[in-house]
């Protein structure tokens, strides 16, 4: 899982690349044009998982984690050789994170411009379409060659191409088209950019904590989660030694976990869900689709599972917190069997029974 962010400029991106990775990532050299990227992973936060610890003990405790990928500021949109050469880690990231800037910076004010958010968030937009559309057009002159020869997919590859140009020409993202599976199927390979999942990140300066209106609605229209928080202050906050955090965070009257919910906000982007293994030997999250099977959720946990899948043996989250062992959900009839098409919930914990 691949979350990439992205921005103009100057919006803080490798700062909060920096918050979330515990990494030290110089906050300057892409501004010189250098085109190298920083990744790094970062574990989701999840208090779930910290009750299964609690009431198992165990020896070995593994979460899940997202890797971010901090890209170049953004070129002016007048330079497209620089923003056609970003567009490849675009394509690659599972998901991107839009990171806009509303704050000054007093050390280089004529370079960042004057303040405004929700401009910066419409010119990240319009360049995404615009590498789309380059992307429809390129392919859609190919396929009037192709589709000549009466393939069906290609005939259909071209009618979506067709009306996936009238979109964009119309400012319309992508994700708005309405595919059946094997339509999706027939495009994926594109790494469409406004078919991705959002998140916007509104990275706020020394009093400019409230959220523009205008914003709000934009990322509304997008149908991304919006995160709002003071990237420098909480990378600073993330520095001090954890015992006087909390004292810290109270004298600047912050609540110190902008970072997990930002972390929680990718994750939900993603369409992900959590179901957990739990015993004194590991506990342990995994990540499944929101929607995945039973049987599907297995092979995440081994091929042979998926392969030779018998039953899942099923406790709600709630339910394993409330009676704290799995001997005493038993007893109280609790736990279900279920078969390999039963759709997993987000907090299950399961107990996979197959035949090797």
């Amino acid at each position: 899982m691949k979350v990439g962010l992205m921005g103009l400029p100057s919006s803080g991106k490798t700062t909060l690349f920096n918050l979330l990775t515990g990494q030290t990532a110089d906050t300057t050299p892409f501004a010189s044009g250098k085109k190298e990227i920083n990744l790094g992973s970062v574990m989701v936060p999840d208090g779930r998982l910290d009750r299964l610890i609690e009431l198992n003990q165990p020896k070995k405790i593994t979460h899940t984690e997202i890797s971010f990928v901090d890209l170049a500021g953004l070129p002016n949109s007048d330079d497209r050789k620089g923003i056609d050469d970003m567009i490849p880690h675009l394509r690659d990231a599972d998901a991107l994170t839009l990171v806009v800037r509303d704050f000054e910076n007093a050390s280089a004010p004529a370079a960042l411009g004057k303040v405004n958010c929700v401009s910066e968030l419409n010119t990240l937009k319009s360049d995404l379409m615009f590498a789309d559309l380059n992307t429809a057009e390129k392919r859609l002159e190919r396929l009037e060659r192709e589709k000549r020869s009466g393939d069906k997919d290609k005939i259909r590859e071209y009618e979506i191409f067709e009306k996936a140009k009238e979109m964009l020409e119309n400012e319309q993202f992508l994700s708005e088209m309405k595919l059946d599976p094997h339509d999706e199927k027939l495009i994926v390979g594109y790494g469409l950019l406004t078919k991705k999942r959002y998140v916007v990140l509104h990275n706020f300066g020394e009093g400019r904590d409230e959220v523009p209106a205008e914003l709000v609605k934009e990322a509304a229209s997008m149908g991304a989660p919006l995160v709002s928080m003071n990237a420098l202050l909480e990378h600073e906050v993330m520095e001090i030694p954890e015992e006087e955090r909390a004292e810290y965070c109270e004298s600047l009257g912050i609540a110190g976990d902008a970072r997990d919910k930002f972390v929680r906000a990718a994750y939900d982007a993603l369409n992900l869900i959590s179901f957990f293994t739990a015993g004194p030997k590991e506990v342990r999250a995994w990540t499944v689709e929101r929607g995945a099977t039973a049987q599907r959720a297995a092979g995440k946990i081994h091929s042979d599972m998926e392969r030779g899948f018998i039953r899942a043996e099923v406790i709600p989250f709630d339910v394993m917190s409330e009676f704290k062992t799995e001997k005493a959900v038993k007893e109280a009839g609790k736990m279900t069997l279920e078969g390999r098409s039963y759709i997993v919930n987000d907090g299950d914990v399961l107990v996979i029974r197959f035949s090797a």
